[in-house]
């Protein structure tokens, strides 16, 4: 039994730290967009594909 509560509590912290690291990264890639956005908004939406005639 202690074996088992040892993995579930493995599982628990792991899937903790597996979820800190994405949101850290996810989170950062989020910002970053949203900085060069704000700076060189032509740019960004030239690297992302945008296109004018699709927005409108």
């Amino acid at each position: 039994m202690k074996f088992a509560g040892f993995l579930i509590t493995l599982l628990i912290i792991l899937m903790g730290f597996s979820m800190l690291i994405f949101l850290g990264m996810f989170v950062s890639y989020w910002l970053t967009l949203i900085g060069l956005e704000k700076i060189m908004p032509k740019r960004v939406y030239r690297w992302l594909g945008h296109n004018e005639k699709e927005a409108s």
